[in-house]
């Protein structure tokens, strides 16, 4: 740790001699509040530095205040230099991440200067529109709107480009030129999406009244075979390697194993593992409440004794917080509540330090995994999609051909016959 501490030291006196020396000393309290790593800080330091050496490249002593393109073109076009002072290796997601920090102080002292921003344009308007609709009218999570609006503002900026939006000027010929240009450079996973995004945007049109009927059946339908796939999940050695990756004599490890058998063993999504309440827990009945999620329904689960031991090992180094959350981030902004983002990083990180394939990247096939062994344990389908929180036995029916056993005895059958 002493090392820690002289390279910070070093990493400051690196930034007080360049144009960011006003900030220099604010900035490293600014990080060690945060209760950021030494290690981090340190990089984090010399990112910094190396953005200084570049600004004074750019614009010599008159580098204060900093301006918004001035970090936009260093993170876009910088490549390195090898005039800078510093010598540490350059990374663009460690740049990244100390520069949104540095931005914060930059504000606080007044020496920032924001980019105007243009009025938004008819497209952004419509987006807008549209979003309150998901919102008000339809209900839909807030991961179903991202990516709706992201889709629809493509393809209107595709069709109507910078001008107004003009509802029947919209034509048939436009979903297919667009859907054709998006389906290859995508899976047909996501092409079903954006498909999928089309067509809620024209029930608004016609909901609104701005549309003839039956445009929305000129949005082509990707092919796609309900059903047709396995899902994939994991083995049982894969599954222990991936629990054994976290390291529980750390908070950090603690959580996220913690987290890691929520998703594993509960099935519960990013989302849910996130929203978990303290007061979610109740320890005399065993139970775990799901607070509600994507389908706008809680649900209460039985607690096994394996993630109650994990939650409680956690709740033994739980930052205290006034934050009713279950889980806390640990280490930058201590203690305070965090979303999904934070769950699949801790999974990523599992992933690879476990050794598994690397395209085992998402939550989701922990989600599998788990009703891939409810389903093999015997339950039914109608158990598994209470546990999963389906709104539809349809999107359960898919575990069923992961029950060999069962189908071995439809299949016999069928064979005896044929033969």
């Amino acid at each position: 740790m002493g090392l820690l501490k002289r390279q910070i030291s070093q990493g400051v006196d690196l930034l007080r001699r360049g144009v960011l020396k006003t900030v220099a000393d604010r900035y490293a309290e600014y990080l060690k509040a945060r209760r950021l790593a030494p290690r981090t800080i340190v990089s984090y330091l010399h990112a910094i530095a190396h953005f200084a050496q570049w600004l004074w490249t750019a614009r010599g002593q008159a580098a204060l205040p900093v301006r918004e393109e001035d970090v936009s073109v260093f993170l876009s076009a910088h490549r390195g230099n090898s005039r800078c002072s510093s010598r540490e290796p350059y990374s663009r997601r460690i740049g990244r991440a100390a520069l949104h920090h540095l931005v914060q102080v930059l504000r606080e002292d007044g020496v920032y200067m924001e980019t105007p921003r243009a009025l938004p344009t008819a497209v952004d308007q419509e987006i807008a529109h549209f979003n309150t609709h998901l919102v008000e009218v339809c209900g839909a999570a807030a991961q179903t709107r991202l990516h709706r609006t992201r889709h629809v503002k493509e393809f209107l900026t595709f069709v109507f480009g910078d001008g107004p939006v003009q509802h029947e000027k919209i034509r048939p010929e436009h979903f297919g030129r667009f859907i054709t240009a998006r389906a290859r450079r995508c899976s047909p996973g996501t092409a079903g999406v954006i498909t999928s995004g089309l067509r809620s945007y024209i029930r608004f049109l016609e909901f609104q009244g701005l549309c003839a009927s039956g445009l929305r059946d000129a949005v082509p339908r990707v092919a796609r075979w309900r059903l047709a796939s396995i899902p994939v999940h994991l083995q049982g050695g894969e599954l222990e390697r991936f629990l054994l990756s976290f390291d529980r004599r750390s908070a950090r490890g603690r959580r996220d194993y913690a987290m890691a058998l929520c998703l594993a063993v509960l099935g519960l999504r990013a989302g849910e593992v996130a929203a978990l309440q303290l007061d979610g827990i109740d320890w005399r009945g065993g139970t775990l409440t799901i607070p509600p999620g994507k389908t706008r329904r809680g649900r209460s689960l039985p607690l096994p004794p394996r993630v109650g031991s994990a939650i409680v090992a956690f709740l033994r180094v739980r930052p205290r917080s006034a934050s009713g959350a279950l889980f806390l981030r640990i280490g930058y902004l201590h203690g305070e509540p965090f979303g999904p983002s934070v769950v699949r990083s801790a999974v990523r990180l599992g992933y690879k330090r476990a050794g598994l394939s690397p395209s085992y990247t998402g939550t989701h096939l922990l989600r599998h995994t788990a009703a891939t062994n409810l389903v093999s344990s015997g339950a039914s389908i109608k158990e598994v999609a209470d546990v999963l929180g389906h709104a539809s036995l349809d999107s359960t029916a898919l575990y069923a051909k992961v029950d060999l056993v069962r189908l071995r005895g439809v299949a016999l059958p069928w064979t005896e016959v044929v033969g």
